[in-house]
């Protein structure tokens, strides 16, 4: 696939059911239909769309053929201290497997590197326990900088 065939989007209020269409992709493990899509575009999404305006908050898809393909979503969060100016987070990083090894999260973890730039952001950071997409990772300029245990409440 020619990197010019795949356009990275903001995700916005009007393309917002794209995106959608694509987390039912990634749930359900297949596309959804036409149909599906169609119903899709008139649904209400306005407490989705309120998260999506939060500052700090940035989602890009990867849209191939009309279609969202893969996502990041990226967040900036201020610190003090030697940290002033912020740290970027991963949060999540997803490619429809038939689209993997294609450079598609790579033109997408690009994206956490302009936010970086954009926010005056000292380091992008994230979390990972998924091996082969450290290579990925590595080849983006990022570093194992620490061993962590992920803790999340239920």
């Amino acid at each position: 696939m020619n990197p010019s065939e795949i356009a990275i989007e903001r995700i916005t209020e009007k393309n917002y059911h794209k995106f959608d269409d694509m987390v039912a992709w990634r749930i359900n493990g297949v596309e959804s239909s036409q149909e599906e899509k169609r119903i899709n575009r008139d649904k209400d999404f306005s407490e989705a769309l309120q998260q999506l305006r939060q500052e700090g908050f940035y989602g890009y898809g990867a849209l191939v053929e009309g279609r969202y393909v893969a996502w990041i979503t990226i967040i900036h969060t201020p610190k003090l201290g030697k940290w002033q100016g912020g740290v970027i987070y991963v949060d999540e990083i997803w490619t429809a497997p038939e689209y993997r090894r294609r450079g598609i999260a790579y033109q997408l973890m690009q994206k956490a590197f302009e936010v970086q730039t954009l926010t005056n952001a000292v380091r992008v950071r994230l979390y990972t326990d998924n091996v082969p997409a450290q290579r990925l990772y590595e080849k983006c300029g990022l570093k194992v900088t620490n061993h962590a245990v992920f803790m999340e409440s239920e």
